[in-house]
């Protein structure tokens, strides 16, 4: 009888210089996220600012911060605009999302295009474009007004910012519910169909059910996001003086410095109640493994049929389009081209190039379009180079604590920026040889870079999941080191992702400014914080000015992407 010698697999050594480089890159990975975390927690327990020498431990910021109304009510008004935004958001981006996907509704494509775009325009942008058309003096108001008598919306109100964070929560929940539907073998569904059972009851009883841990994260992550946004409170809240947690802390550090312990105090509560919800939408995540179905590989989708509904919903949906993404973005291209874009005067009759020429001669407003750009090609091409470095220890090493890698890499999703942002300055003030950077464009890089480290993460980890480890395993047989094995097999195959991670960064980077509230001075200035600066100084035009040009380098860089390198954004 024949007899077959096998010898165990020879296991492959880490030479010293690759667990050099791996422990290094799990430090920085460390530093970078939780670093800023630890001055936000400290500050909040110190009887006097980090600055100030002998300070003392104490409790005396979270009982002044509870002793605070302005904070109750803060929090309260958190709560409802949190509960106001994912409910429609949810039910309004789930309905979409199946339509698009699992229906025969006519123009998909073209919706599937459209129903992305919001994500990358900038929000505060388009919150003006939103307030130029359904504030009570906007064009669509005063049309109400005119013909009803009434409007029946109100922006400056917690409603009004709920249905402004439509334009980017419904998009979130389109994404994601999408994807887990393309997930999702259809067999199920053709086989109910086949048994009579009509599209509606179809979609109710089978393929809502499957969706539904999808729906529930999307909705805590709608939640996460109205916790931690900054920039729709203050511009819809501040007239009708609605605070969130997000606005308590900007106008409490900017207008009572003695009162940064408190501060800090809420930034950690903040904190604590988005990690909190990271911790259950994980959880929720992790159960998605009971809504499967036993198939090997999803079959193709099979259309359910709408009938006579198919173009009634179009004609909704395109409505839908025209309402919460067209008209905003032609008020934002209005204002930014006219002197006074109102009702009551006819916009071609004061065209002007005033704010275009007022952002490229005030040193101040070109500045930020200048140091926006430096800091988002130097710091898309710092975090693509990090996070593929990251990306090859969580997945294609033997390092010890590879696995905690992702989990790292994906808190900042759950990081309001302006909780980085005091920490990133406590930081600066804290580390002697960091603090010339606390006035610099680099400091606001880095703070940008931690901020977005989850989006271009997940843009990578995919594709290398993809990526058979027998390639690199054989080059470690035949004596390469890790290191070389994955800069000469794996990144090679990487490229079209770490392209799509370059252009993403770029984008990201680009349109945040939350983290760097608190950093801007003269000379670092940056697109989102001035014009959010020129906002509440009353200077609409030049903000609308530089919306346009914001949105335009963002359609360029993805156009570059796009026809250079093939990138392109997927539902």
């Amino acid at each position: 009888m024949l007899q077959v010698e096998t010898r165990p697999r020879r296991r492959v050594e880490t030479s010293r210089a690759d667990r050099g480089i791996q422990w290094g890159i799990w430090l920085l990975v460390l530093v970078l996220i939780f670093g800023p975390i630890v001055p936000v927690v400290y500050a909040g327990f110190v009887d006097r600012p980090l600055y100030e020498a002998d300070g003392q431990l104490t409790l005396s910021n979270f009982g002044a911060l509870l002793e605070d109304p302005d904070f109750w009510s803060a929090l309260r008004n958190t709560a409802l605009f949190a509960i106001m935004a994912a409910v429609p958001g949810v039910v309004i981006g789930a309905v979409l999302a199946v339509l698009v996907a699992r229906t025969d509704l006519p123009m998909r494509r073209t919706f599937t295009a459209v129903l992305m775009a919001p994500l990358i325009l900038p929000g505060l942008g388009v919150t003006l474009g939103w307030i130029t058309m359904y504030a009570p003096s906007g064009f669509v108001s005063a049309w109400f007004a005119d013909h009803l008598g009434v409007v029946p919306w109100n922006l400056y109100s917690l409603p009004g910012m709920a249905i402004v964070t439509l334009e980017k929560t419904v998009p979130l929940v389109y994404l994601m519910v999408r994807a887990r539907l393309a997930a999702i073998d259809t067999t199920i569904e053709s086989a109910a169909l086949t048994a009579g059972a009509s599209p509606l009851r179809v979609l109710r009883t089978i393929t809502v059910p499957m969706i539904g841990p999808s729906i529930w994260t999307a909705g805590i992550l709608i939640v996460m996001i109205a916790f931690e946004t900054l920039s729709l409170p203050l511009v819809l809240g501040g007239p009708a003086d609605i605070d969130t947690l997000s606005t308590y802390l900007y106008r409490t550090w900017t207008t009572d410095p003695s009162r940064q312990g408190t501060v800090s105090a809420a930034a950690s509560v903040l904190l604590l109640l988005v990690t909190l919800m990271l911790l259950l939408r994980n959880r929720l995540e992790g159960n998605a493994g009971r809504y499967t179905t036993a198939a090997g590989k999803p079959s193709a989708p099979r259309q359910l049929g709408l009938g006579w509904l198919r173009w009634p919903l179009t004609v909704v949906i395109s409505l839908y389009v025209l309402i919460a993404l067209v008209l905003p973005v032609t008020g934002l291209a209005m204002t930014s081209v006219t002197n006074l874009f109102s009702p009551a005067v006819s916009p071609f009759s004061v065209l002007t190039t005033r704010h275009f020429e007022t952002v490229f001669t005030n040193g101040a407003l070109f500045r930020s379009i200048t140091n926006s750009l430096l800091i988002g090609v130097v710091g898309a091409v710092l975090a693509t180079v990090a996070l593929t470095i990251a990306a090859l220890v969580a997945h294609r090493s033997q390092f010890r604590f590879r696995t905690t890698v992702p989990h790292i890499l994906f808190y900042p999703r759950a990081l309001p920026g302006i909780v980085l942002g005091v920490g990133i300055f406590w930081t600066f003030v804290l580390v002697t040889p960091l603090e010339p950077l606390r006035t610099t464009v680099w400091g606001i890089m880095i703070a940008f870079i931690i901020r977005n480290t989850a989006i271009g993460y997940a843009a990578i980890q995919s594709s290398m999941l993809a990526i058979s480890t027998e390639l690199d395993a054989a080059a470690r047989t035949c004596g390469a080191t890790w290191f070389r094995a994955s800069r000469d097999v794996v990144v090679p195959l990487l490229r079209p992702a770490l392209l799509g991670c370059l252009v993403i960064m770029f984008v990201s980077i680009l349109n945040d400014y939350d983290p760097a509230v608190f950093l801007v001075t003269t000379g670092n200035e940056v697109l989102g914080v001035t014009m959010l600066k020129q906002w509440v100084a009353g200077f609409v035009g030049p903000v609308a000015a530089l919306g346009v040009i914001q949105i335009a380098i963002t359609g360029v860089a993805l156009l570059i992407g796009r026809l250079a390198w093939g990138v392109k954004l997927n539902a």
